[in-house]
């Protein structure tokens, strides 16, 4: 590898850019939803921040311009990483940007995962529990919790809380390989070897609802915009899509509860 990440046009598949920011090869990136509006310094010809973690053991941040369809600089023009984020010791295993708060965290292999600001300045450590070592996904939700699953054994989550202590944890009978949560940050669904998509409550970790098994495992989850469908994509290349209107589970729970 050329310790760069490349974008590539879906119309005619051909590479559009490189960019290069680290000093080894990149492991893991993360994309800010394009539908929300960014709270970040400096992003006025921006659409978007890209975030990287690399083998070097750094996380860079890159402005996304959706008009050029290009990475970009600040100035809108040279691509260059408009921050480096460091404290990691090791290579860095996954990341997540959040545009909406203006943070990405990032975890690498037996250490805290590490929130920053995208301008570069660290906001806290957080210690996760003694036998979680090996972080595989994380995201934060509009509440600003933090989810991390941990591929140890056969696999755990936990969730912590926007000051960085634990709120749950929970072993699983899977290894998750893909997690996101809902736009309210009351819902996380997983998904992965098992074939089955898994809707979870945030605070408690546990299912409140089971999809029908897919094909093959599990490689990508996301939702629709309105939140009344789950899209997954399939390592047999295929995508499933479910109806499962996440705002009616809310409304079902509420009635049963009273």
């Amino acid at each position: 590898g050329d310790s760069s990440f490349k974008s590539f046009s879906v119309d005619s598949g051909k590479q559009v850019q490189a960019m290069f920011g680290h000093r080894d090869l990149v492991t893991c990136i993360s994309i800010t939803d394009v539908n929300v509006s960014l709270h970040i310094p400096h992003t006025r010809l921006a659409d978007g921040i890209i975030v990287t973690g690399s083998r070097d053991a750094t996380v860079c941040v890159w402005d996304w311009n959706g008009k050029l369809q290009r990475v970009t600089g600040i100035d809108g023009k040279h691509a260059s990483a408009r921050s480096v984020l460091t404290g990691h010791v090791g290579q860095v295993e996954c990341v997540h940007v959040s545009g909406e708060q203006g943070t990405v965290i990032s975890a690498s292999r037996g250490s805290p995962i590490l929130l920053h600001r995208v301008t570069g300045e660290l906001i806290r450590s957080i210690k996760v529990p003694a036998h979680f070592s090996t972080p595989s996904s994380l995201l934060i939700t509009k509440r600003c919790e933090i989810v991390a699953h941990y591929a140890d054994k056969s696999g755990y989550l936990a969730v912590f809380s926007p000051n960085g202590d634990v709120m749950n944890t929970q072993e699983l009978q899977e290894q998750v390989l893909s997690m996101i949560s809902d736009s309210e940050g009351n819902y996380l669904i997983t998904g992965g070897f098992n074939l089955t998509p898994v809707v979870r409550s945030i605070k408690t970790l546990s299912p409140v609802l089971r999809l029908a098994p897919c094909q093959s495992a599990i490689r990508v989850l996301s939702l629709s915009q309105d939140q009344r469908f789950l899209i997954a994509g399939l390592t047999n290349g295929t995508i499933n899509i479910y109806p499962v209107d996440l705002r009616r589970i809310v409304g079902d729970q509420y009635s049963a509860a009273n």
